[in-house]
């Protein structure tokens, strides 16, 4: 092989690398865009990983609390993709994508805590707390209680129109005061 068409086949090469990094972080780039678009149809307000004032430990995290018509949803978001094996009293839960395997922790705990936290700020509006698991998550068996897709989230939580009433904007304010950004 001459020079010449070493170093073109090297630009080539160059070339189709940059292709794929780029289509790879647009499809990134979308995915977080359709979450966030859906998280705005859902929520008037959103806080995105505050730390909240907790009774017992001082300060919890919390990936994202919305303003929604339910009340406050304190939400987690696991990013996942295979099937998920769940069982609510182990530590981890297992999802397989055919070849990998990724543990994480139980989140229920956790998010309970959360919640408990910001319903601590807030009580007299009301306090749910859901993790969203988001790619393309398939449950092994029935749905952990708690854990929703993304379809699964405007079906929950209808969409927010007009303003949010004055007690729970008022709530929402004590909730906005009571942390600090992570």
């Amino acid at each position: 092989m001459n020079p010449t068409s070493a170093s073109w086949l090297l630009g080539l090469g160059a070339a189709c690398l940059l292709f794929a990094l780029a289509a790879a972080v647009l499809l990134v780039r979308r995915r977080r865009h359709r979450l966030d678009r859906l998280l705005r149809k859902i929520a008037w307000e959103q806080l995105r990983d505050v730390v909240v004032p907790d009774e017992v430990d001082g300060e919890i995290h919390v990936d994202l609390a919305l303003l929604t018509q339910r009340g406050i949803l304190v939400l987690e978001v696991r990013r996942a993709a295979g099937t998920l094996f769940w069982g609510e009293q182990l530590d981890r839960w297992t999802v397989l994508d055919g070849v990998h395997r990724k543990v994480i922790e139980n989140p229920m705990p956790g998010l309970r805590a959360r919640r408990h936290a910001v319903h601590a700020i807030v009580p007299t509006v009301p306090v749910s707390g859901r993790v969203l698991l988001v790619g393309a998550v398939e449950i092994a068996g029935s749905r952990p209680p708690g854990v929703l897709l993304q379809d699964d989230l405007l079906a929950e939580f209808p969409a927010c129109t007009g303003r949010p009433p004055q007690k729970m904007a008022g709530a929402w304010d004590t909730l906005k005061s009571s942390v600090r950004a992570l």
